[in-house]
């Protein structure tokens, strides 16, 4: 990958969500040219997403988060990157640091570079949440459980 060359769009696959602990984590893998998806890592990304996250909160939580997380798995070039964001205090997209494994070991996640957010692959997904989230949870009325699921139901497709 060369460091300035020009955007070229990525496969997103939306992935199946998984509850765990707590948790309802809706996610993403993003392939890069020449990798593919992997449940094995998949399943390791997610493990770890779930053994960082904070104590789960829940829907009405005013202090805490609400239990909702977005996992996006970037199968990419030089390691496997795994950014991890959840909705806090209804308007607030929260993350646990960068998780990043190398290629040489996919499935052993370490701390990535805390500075950094996600990559314009990733962003792209988050922006397409942050829009869902608006539109299906914060500005429809209904039962939170009925929107939130609707919410999780609903993903970008590249």
């Amino acid at each position: 990958m060369e460091h300035m060359a020009s955007h070229k769009a990525r496969i997103v696959r939306p992935l199946s969500n998984v509850s765990r602990d707590e948790w309802r984590i809706k996610r993403y893998a993003i392939l890069a040219d020449g990798r593919t998806y992997d449940d094995e890592i998949a399943e390791a990304a997610t493990k770890e997403a779930i053994r960082r996250l904070p104590l789960a909160g829940n829907l009405n939580d005013v202090d805490r988060n609400h239990g909702i997380a977005i996992q996006l798995i970037h199968f990419a070039e030089t390691a496997v990157v795994s950014p991890v964001f959840y909705w806090k205090w209804g308007m607030v997209l929260g993350h646990i640091d960068q998780m990043r494994a190398q290629w040489r070991e996919p499935t052993n996640f370490q701390t990535g570079v805390r500075e950094v957010v996600g990559c314009i692959w990733e962003m792209d997904i988050i922006s397409f949440e942050i829009k869902a989230w608006k539109e299906r949870v914060l500005n429809k009325s209904g039962s939170i459980d009925d929107l939130v699921t609707d919410y999780l139901n609903h993903s970008q497709v590249a």
